[in-house]
């Protein structure tokens, strides 16, 4: 994989997701992605609902987009997208991208994507579309170190990798933790837990 790249246009992040919810690990991979790569900025999009995702997310797709902007309002280089969950229903990452630019004309566009996803890439639909139009940054989420293999992929040179830390959590083992009532204060953004106590989401049984 290559760590060098073009210098000579404004460089975009594309960092979508069902982020449900967003939590600290989101943010960290976003803010290191930022500085590693040198971008303007992150966009923050959550899924209304991804395409290879087989149940419904905990939070309904306001209440995630909601979120997802408390945190971008604390971080001056993360922007929400709220196209996805505007459109109300599924969208295709190729699709949105295509949105990206075309709102972004003179930007360089890297779509982030964790490891587990990239692993499973070839179930996209469109993914050759996205490898041959657009840049790829991956970031650790199963394991550490480069264990990636792009051989297959069109264009390669187009990939590069974060290499960040493990984190000890996800938005599944948040998830399970709400439902069983353990405290996730340390897990999610101060700013994501005071909205999940003001909406009342932190009491599974009145969140249906």
């Amino acid at each position: 994989m290559s760590d060098q790249f073009s210098e000579n246009k404004y460089k975009i992040g594309f960092f979508g997701g069902s982020f449900d919810p967003i939590h600290q690990g989101h943010v960290s991979v976003a803010l290191a992605t930022i500085n590693k790569f040198n971008l303007h900025k992150v966009l923050v999009c959550p899924a209304f609902f991804a395409p290879l995702r087989e149940t419904r997310p905990l939070f309904s797709a306001e209440h995630r987009l909601a979120m997802a902007e408390t945190v971008c309002k604390e971080h001056s280089k993360l922007e929400l997208f709220d196209q996805e969950v505007l459109s109300g229903k599924t969208c295709y990452t190729y699709h949105t991208l295509k949105s990206v630019q075309k709102n972004f004309p003179k930007c360089k566009i890297f779509m982030m994507l964790g490891d587990d996803q990239f692993a499973k890439f070839n179930q996209w639909k469109f993914n050759q579309q996205i490898l041959n139009e657009f840049s790829v940054i991956i970031f650790n989420r199963d394991h550490e170190g480069d264990r990636i293999s792009t051989n297959h992929m069109p264009s390669p040179s187009l990939i590069y990798q974060l290499h960040n830390q493990l984190l000890p959590y996800s938005s599944s083992a948040i998830r399970d933790c709400i439902q069983k009532g353990n405290d996730i204060t340390n897990l999610v953004p101060s700013c994501v837990f005071s909205y999940m106590k003001k909406n009342q989401l932190l009491d599974f049984t009145t969140n249906e």
